[in-house]
């Protein structure tokens, strides 16, 4: 290397996404056999720098004969003993009269040192003597699930959490067990484990990838006895040693190399970078701990600090998990509110179907970073709505400019002949932009897509809406944190580049710091679940150290105004836009006349924050060129060009073919356009993390096939312009072409014709597809004069929808807000209109985002609701306020 590792870690963003702590890092690989479906663990390596000398590396491989498997303890302490880790200064030490020395030997702790009689203070008083050790791997699921739980130390299966592809401990656990047969000495040690697959950047996420880039190459298996390890043990004992240690040598150097040699790492990447925006952001806020960052960021408090605001059954996951409350009233219904507006990435297919003209893949440049790069910051402490809009029509006056800090739960109409509407209605679990809201009670929307609804001429009816009080800041008396630490990463970033070189660990690393903020401001916005191992239950994901329903809200609306926009004024200039996805779109258009939109004014915002991050305005880049194009589906195209697009909608190519080679190309290729229905695509998975550390009927690391099949058809987000629909001739390499029908795309009327439309062609995806001509007009026929929507029960349908109305915070029924009421009596409540019941399970669901586009509109629901909000709480209905009317 021509530069020290320190200067990487000295860049002030990897010094706060570090933990800077000293740690005594153990490197952790197996090797084994799979035979007969069970596993043979043929070896257990261990890699460590020696604790006297760490220019040298202690290595230690078991070899376990007659099948057994070892303990994870019984394990770490042969390594313990072996490269004699009590010596390093990180081990326990008693004051003597001579100065201090080491309590731990070879076989452990004398028990005189911390004997009692009690046996609670003896496990403390022993745990006081831990020797703390950092188990490190790749891809802890084979590896940490070799070792057997014998019930004599903690499992450790249990302690463990999954994160960004691997297995880690968000805190370390304790390990104590007799060190001989009398009792005289005892073993502690406190285990922290990390995985660096949650420490390698996308796309470098292999042991040979790590192993390039800190130096020590990755060895091979020769003769292919990579699937019979115990035969390669048997006849090539030297060379399996060698193999099997190389692999963890890799961890303990990769994880060096950025972390510095006996360092502790932060637990993954991301949290890492969300470590850095504290640190950074807590400057930027000027405000001293994490606990004020947090409050001035995301306007929360820990729970005993926050005010009674909201309801236990209410509280946000994100929140609740991490015993954290809203700072007040106004800071709960803001951050709610920004909760349900919260979507994720525009994803289309506006022209389906084969197109042998050139096109390019365009991107937006950075497209989070520079969004995150616009949020404007609100005050959460002075009370942080500022204006509440209730049941009028909104104007740009109301939403000025795309950051306002804006959110409104609307009803809209956009003008006939819109291309590309932009206010996302949450359907059958995906994003649909319908032209109006006819049908539903509406949506939540932010402040961006509102501003280019009104932009577009849209009538937008808002039922409730929040703007919020701006934070007054340093940037042109703007406070724009997310910039600020965004900035932050990107400068580190560059400054690695230049030290390291372009494509290094070093800068792909910051370069996965810096899109990671992102979605730790979203983490558990949208309630996640997880396996809870150590409760072995289903349980919250919880929020990150930066989650901020806001700005996550507010970012990834930007991101899909900004493409809505450039969609609509390339529309109008007569060009086309086949594909959308995420942060890119594949067009007619050049790269140079997309740069040159003003995006209804949006651009100008766009740029002002490119040159504040890189000193660039440039807001778009051209990332893939083609001459032909087969684009069947959402993130599904193709070209036979290598280096144009090629998005598999899924679709998992056999195993050997290189992704985006010709032959990966020709197999997506001809397997759409060949289909006749959904195509059989099994693939191997391996054991969930559930399944591998739950208690009971706990099964090993293996693979195992699952038997599914794919469809490729057009998933009807748009609808298909039946006049322009024409068959398509699609030529295969070996000579033969194929039908595919081609054909351009209208928004939806309303939600309910969407619906109805996808759920005609999944039926009809039972037994064949939707690839030719024929075939649509097949659909069309059952389309256009199938049944509609039947409601069975329609007085139910009007209690959900009432109790989702309430629950979303579109209006208040004062029964139902009465939180000296139980759920069980505001049940009870509902339950006396003679509408229906609804259950507990009803309730807690009814606040879910995606049960907001099942609402009927709220005029539909009167007289009832008009008489339920107008009942003071403690009124009961009489016989005149039940139905019939």
């Amino acid at each position: 290397m021509s530069v020290a590792t320190t200067a990487f870690g000295d860049l002030p963003s990897v010094r706060a996404m570090g933990t800077g702590r000293a740690g005594i890092v153990v490197g952790c690989d197996t090797e084994f056999t799979t035979v007969a479906g069970a596993r043979v663990i043929d070896s257990y390596q261990f890699a460590v720098p020696d604790p006297t000398d760490p220019s040298f590396m202690v290595e230690v491989v078991i070899l376990p004969l007659g099948g057994g498997r070892l303990s994870l303890h019984g394990a770490l302490w042969e390594v313990v003993a072996a490269a004699e880790l009590w010596k390093s200064p990180l081990a326990p030490t008693i004051r003597t009269d001579g100065g201090r020395r080491s309590v731990i030997g070879p076989r452990g702790v004398p028990r005189a040192e911390f004997w009692s009689d009690d046996p609670e203070e003896r496990r403390e008083a022993l745990a006081k003597l831990k020797l703390p050790l950092v188990l490190a791997c790749h891809y802890g699921s084979a590896d940490l699930t070799a070792f057997r739980c014998d019930g004599r130390v903690p499992d450790h299966l249990t302690r463990l959490t999954s994160a960004a592809g691997g297995l880690v401990t968000l805190l370390p656990f304790r390990s104590q067990r007799q060190g001989d047969s009398h009792g005289k000495y005892w073993q502690a040690l406190s285990v922290s484990v990390r995985d660096t697959m949650a420490h390698a950047p996308a796309g470098q996420k292999s042991l040979a990838d790590l192993g390039r880039a800190c130096g020590v190459p990755k060895l091979e298996v020769s003769d292919g006895w990579i699937s019979n390890m115990t035969g390669y043990r048997v006849q090539c004992l030297e060379d399996f040693l060698e193999y099997g240690i190389n692999d963890s040598v890799i961890v303990v150097e990769y994880l060096a190399r950025l972390w510095g040699d006996g360092t502790v790492p932060p637990i993954t990447l991301s949290g890492g970078a969300a470590a850095a925006m504290v640190d950074t952001g807590s400057r930027y806020l000027d405000v001293t701990s994490s606990k004020d960052f947090r409050r001035k960021f995301a306007g929360l408090v820990v729970e005993d600090d926050g005010l009674e605001a909201v309801e236990e059954e209410d509280r946000l996951s994100y929140y609740a998990k991490r015993s954290r409350n809203p700072i007040d009233g106004a800071a709960a219904q803001l951050s709610a509110a920004f909760a349900h507006a919260y979507h994720g990435g525009l994803n289309s297919c506006p022209m389906p179907g084969y197109y042998p003209i050139p096109t390019v893949d365009i991107d937006a440049q950075n497209a989070y970073p520079t969004a995150m790069a616009c949020v404007l910051d609100v005050d959460w402490e002075a009370g942080v709505i500022e204006e509440v809009i209730h049941e009028r029509s909104l104007t740009l006056d109301d939403v000025p400019s795309p950051t306002t800090p804006f959110v409104a739960f609307v009803s809209f109409a956009f003008p006939v002949g819109t291309a590309h509407p932009c206010l996302p209605v949450v359907a059958d679990k995906t994003l649909v932009y319908p032209r109006t809201s006819d049908g539903s009670a509406g949506t939540w929307v932010c402040g961006p897509e509102l501003w280019l609804a009104l932009r577009l001429g849209a009538e937008v009816f808002c039922q409730i809406g929040y703007r919020a009080r701006e934070l007054e800041g340093p940037d042109d008396g703007r406070s724009l944190v997310l910039r600020h630490s965004v900035k932050s990463l990107i400068d580190d970033r560059n400054t690695a580049k230049r030290l390291f070189g372009k494509g290094s660990i070093e800068e792909k690393t910051l370069k996965t710091g810096v899109n990671s903020v992102y979605g730790k401001t979203a983490q558990d916005v949208a309630e996640q679940r997880a396996w809870n191992a150590h409760e072995q239950e289903m349980d919250a994901v919880g929020g990150s150290s930066i989650t901020s329903p806001y700005h996550a809200a507010m970012t990834t609306s930007l991101v899909r105004a900004q493409l809505l926009a450039t969609m609509n004024q390339l529309h109008a200039a007569g060009r086309r836009v086949f594909s959308v996805t995420t942060d890119g779109f594949i067009t007619d258009a050049s790269c140079d006349e997309v740069n040159d939109l003003d995006l209804y004014g949006l651009a100008a915002v766009l740029r002002e924050a490119r040159v504040a991050l890189t000193g660039d305005p440039v807001i778009w880049e051209a990332k893939h060129a083609q001459d032909d194009l087969v684009n069947f589906t959402t993130r599904g195209d193709i070209s036979m060009s290598l280096g144009g697009v090629c998005a598999h909608n899924g679709l998992k190519a056999p195993k050997g073919i290189d992704p985006d080679s010709l032959e990966d190309r020709e197999f997506l290729l001809r397997a759409v356009v060949t289909r006749d229905g959904k195509i059989p695509n099994p693939y191997t998975r391996f054991t969930s993390f559930q399944e591998l550390s739950r208690k009971e009927d706990r099964k090993d690391f293996l693979p195992g096939i699952i038997n599914r099949s794919v469809s490729m058809d057009y998933d009807l987000k748009r609808r298909p312009v039946l006049s322009s629909v024409q068959g398509e001739w699609v030529p295969l390499p070996d000579g033969t072409s194929h039908e595919l029908a081609t054909f351009g795309t209208a928004p939806w009327e309303t939600v309910e014709e969407c619906l109805r439309a996808r759920e005609i062609a999944r039926e009809m995806a039972r037994t064949g597809c939707l690839r030719t001509v024929d075939e649509w007009r097949d659909w069309n026929i059952k389309f256009t004069h199938g049944k509609g929507r039947r409601i069975v029960t329609p007085m139910r349908a009007v209690l959900m929808s009432i109790v989702m109305a309430h629950r979303q915070g579109v209006v208040s029924v004062p029964t139902l807000a009465d939180r000296s009421l139980t759920v069980a009596e505001r049940l009870d409540w509902l339950a006396e209109w003679g509408l229906g019941t609804v259950s507990r399970g009803d309730w807690d669901n009814a606040r879910r985002p995606e049960r907001a586009p099942q609402m009927l509109p709220l005029d539909v629901l009167d007289p009832y609701l008009d008489r339920m909000v107008s009942m003071p709480s403690g009124t009961h209905p009489a016989d005149a306020d039940r139905p019939p009317y």
